[in-house]
């Protein structure tokens, strides 16, 4: 047994001792040239790697990310739709019922993926003028048409909007054809809980209606820095940019998500996912999600279980979404390997 905890939970995710470090330095003012400098490098970092022309970051989850976006979307004064396909989707309808977006939806069942065909016919109505969905549905691991849908989207003249939070840093990800996306600092991105990031491909709009912390206009109106960020934070997101986000890192992780995939598969415990999906959602038979969520306990591995969807579903993850070594992912591997076959 290893004495050190691999976590292959959804998030918080496996962080470097490099971004620890960095999390641990000393903490310098908001207003100094030394965190402009650094909050810039940052931005820019994440500019490039998605193909955005603008990145915000604020103190928050990724649902405040989404909260941000949404007013957005509200400054719009049109009616657009949602899609859902699991309880992420589902929380996008919800959050955009409290703001008072004028929507529509389209909704499948957890683990189906949109079709193309069907939201070309929605659009073709001409009723549609901007579209939001999840790219990666984190509840069940779906990894939804960004691009397909991104491309309807551009066909019918209607803005693109998505929720990135499982996506961003776990594949190579190009957004310029999307108006606005979110993701957090606590995935993909190997770093630590606490930022939310939105990046655009529009100028954002102003309203009073939308709230001053919300206000994405005002932050490019302050140059990005409107209010205190915390240069913790940043410093060690900016640390996980630049270490995790490598050819090498890349290769690895797709290497063992296609591991972890073919052992599960072979059992048809994953039911959700392929061998590109980076959160696998395990199906287990009557009885055995204690004895394997026990197993891997045991063997110092962290997998996700305990929210509440999944508690409800009887579901188990495993995510594939920090930074590791790669004895670390070969270790988790051997012991999935053995884990079925002491459950089949």
């Amino acid at each position: 047994m290893t004495l050190e905890q691999i976590n292959l939970s959804t998030g918080p995710v496996n962080i470097s001792m490099e971004v620890r470090n960095a999390l641990s330095a000393p903490t310098i003012s908001h207003r100094s040239l030394h965190f402009r400098q650094l909050l810039d490098d940052t931005l820019s970092a994440l500019c490039n790697m998605l193909s955005v022309r603008h990145s915000f970051v604020m103190n928050g989850s990724g649902t405040l990310a989404n909260e941000a976006m949404l007013h957005q979307i509200k400054t719009l004064g049109t009616k657009g739709l949602i899609l859902s396909n699991g309880e992420f989707g589902s929380r996008l309808i919800n959050q955009a019922e409290r703001i008072g977006i004028s929507f529509t939806t389209h909704v499948k069942e957890w683990g189906q993926r949109f079709e193309l065909q069907e939201l070309e016919t929605i659009l073709a109505s001409g009723q549609i003028h901007w579209v939001l969905f999840c790219h990666c549905e984190t509840s069940t691991g779906v990894l939804n048409n960004l691009d397909g849908i991104a491309d309807l989207c551009i066909a019918y003249h209607v803005q693109c909007f998505a929720d990135c939070m499982s996506s961003v840093g776990t594949t190579t990800l190009n957004l310029s054809k999307i108006t606005m996306a979110t993701a957090s600092s606590g995935k993909g991105l190997g770093a630590y809980p606490g930022l939310a990031l939105v990046f655009s491909n529009t100028t954002p709009l102003s309203s009073n209606s939308t709230p001053t912390y919300l206000d994405l206009a005002n932050y490019s109106l302050k140059n990005n820095i409107p209010f205190t960020i915390s240069s913790n934070l940043i410093n060690a997101l900016h640390t996980a940019i630049m270490q995790k986000h490598t050819a090498e890192h890349t290769n690895m992780i797709h290497q063992y998500s296609y591991k972890y995939y073919d052992i599960m598969h072979q059992y048809s415990i994953v039911p959700f996912s392929d061998r590109h999906s980076k959160v696998l959602t395990i199906v287990l038979p009557e009885g055995k999600k204690p004895v394997f969520t026990n197993f891997m306990d045991e063997k110092n591995i962290v997998l996700s279980y305990e929210s509440e969807y999944l508690m409800k579903r009887n579901w188990v993850q495993l995510a594939v979404l920090g930074y590791y070594h790669e004895k670390q992912l070969d270790y988790a591997a051997n012991t999935l390997e053995e884990c079925m076959k002491h459950l089949f």
